[in-house]
């Protein structure tokens, strides 16, 4: 019995290997291909901006993301920084120095002057009990009542610490004019902060820190920018809603126009990145790529990696949820039941993956050397490579890491791995107690 679990884990693991590492090729030939003729010639500044930035305790990272902004190679009089402070800022343990709110006024002041026109707006959410998602809304709530042109103007979305590549205003203006291109997302690379986590920790902490950067990349390359492709493909070529895409909360464009369309982002459950692009896919809303990756940071310590992967299990653990309130809120779209039927599946088969991928890993492992099987033990190691230290070793050698994390970060791929799938489980605990109590579970910050 084990002997066959064995071999139909070691099968599954296999074609999933085998899947990864072509869509890894893929993604990196496609982004090579259109990416780089964007830093070329010279770009005509069409359309507006207005990049929306949510804020709560970013004292740290927020004034050099306004400079980095400042640098975008597009006509700032085209572009309002709109940053959203929350009441939130004042409640539980408050840092020492000035709040964010300071910090935020400082910066306004201060660019508005320097360029003589207003390039920095602040708005602030007066709630206390608000998620960030309750933030982007209240911006979009006050900006919908704003006489501009909504067809001519994109908005943005952003993270404290984001740092887009400065042609990503380009490349949306340029291709906005493109049928079905009211939607456009940016993903991330998580390497920004690697110099960071070689300071103060040991040499284990920091490879596993650095090998789960890998990991979220790999996901970025592997998965999040091929769904979107698929997704886009579909409904761009056949108006099929074939495959599911979900959005990221930072990287995200949207055209005004549809925003007066949809009014909000979907606040009901706990992650809203997954929800919005399940509505979206639904909508025959295309998720339109974008060639150019945001420098993203990854979490600083062990823990707030871990409380950052809970939050993000809630994304493909809720698409029942997600099913439920599409059929009820879009009453007129009975018939699409089908496909909010296998657009679920798809999530809960991702849902699944992610759960069981860790053990599944460790189970391969581990059995050959139960049972003192040396060529199946040599076996599993060979499949394992194929899955994890490969895919590690191509991220690093091409994103420029150092020699030794190029050696170090693929034999962290394993235990990496395996503590990914480890959050999932007390994300479904809190999400049986939710069932169970009707108490909603909690959204941890991940501090920096």
């Amino acid at each position: 019995m084990f002997l066959f679990i064995f071999w139909v884990v070691l099968i599954v693991i296999f074609e999933r290997a085998v899947s990864d590492n072509i869509w890894l090729f893929i993604t990196l030939r496609w982004l090579n291909k259109n990416g780089k003729s964007l830093h070329l010639g010279i770009h005509k500044s069409c359309v507006n901006f207005i990049l929306i930035i949510p804020v709560l305790r970013e004292q740290k990272v927020l004034a050099k993301t306004i400079d980095h902004f400042e640098k975008f190679h597009y006509d700032l009089k085209k572009i309002k920084i709109i940053i959203v402070s929350t009441e939130k800022e004042f409640v539980g343990e408050i840092k020492k120095g000035r709040s964010t709110i300071d910090l935020i006024n400082k910066i306004k002041e201060k660019k508005n002057r320097e360029h003589g026109f207003d390039l920095i707006e602040h708005l602030h959410y007066p709630k206390t009990d608000g998620k960030l998602v309750d933030q982007l809304n209240f911006a979009f709530r006050h900006i919908l009542s704003r006489k501009i042109d909504f067809k001519n103007t994109f908005i943005g979305i952003y993270n404290a610490d984001s740092k887009p590549d400065l042609y990503t205003l380009d490349y949306i203006s340029e291709n906005s004019q493109e049928k079905n291109h009211d939607i456009f997302q940016q993903s991330a690379l998580y390497f920004d902060n690697l110099k960071d986590l070689e300071t103060g920790r040991s040499f284990i902490e920091e490879k596993i820190l650095k090998a789960n950067a890998v990991l979220q990349t790999r996901w970025t390359l592997v998965h999040e920018l091929p769904r979107m492709k698929r997704q886009s493909f579909f409904i761009n070529k056949y108006g099929s809603r074939f495959s599911l895409a979900h959005v990221v909360g930072h990287g995200l464009f949207l055209r005004m126009s549809l925003i007066e369309e949809l009014k909000k982002i979907p606040d009901d459950t706990v992650n809203e990145d997954l929800f919005f692009g399940y509505i979206l896919s639904l909508l025959k809303k295309p998720i339109n790529p974008v060639p150019l990756l945001e420098s993203a940071e990854t979490p600083n310590g062990f823990l707030n990696s871990l409380k950052q992967k809970y939050v993000w299990f809630f994304g493909p653990l809720e698409y029942l949820d997600y099913r439920k309130y599409f059929l009820k809120s879009f009453p007129n779209r009975a018939k699409d039941r089908a496909a909010a039927d296998w657009l679920s599946l798809q999530g809960l088969i991702s849902a699944a993956a992610w759960f069981f991928s860790g053990w599944m890993m460790l189970y391969i492992i581990i059995y050959p050397l139960a049972v003192s099987d040396i060529r199946l033990f040599l076996l599993a190691l060979g499949v394992f490579f194929i899955y994890g230290p490969l895919s590690y070793f191509i991220i690093t050698v091409k994103y420029g890491m150092k020699t030794t994390d190029r050696f170090w970060l693929p034999f962290m791929s394993l235990p990496v791995t395996v503590v990914h799938s480890l959050p999932p489980i007390f994300s479904v605990l809190a999400k049986l107690n939710q069932i169970i109590t009707n108490q909603k579970p909690s959204k941890p910050k991940t501090e920096r």
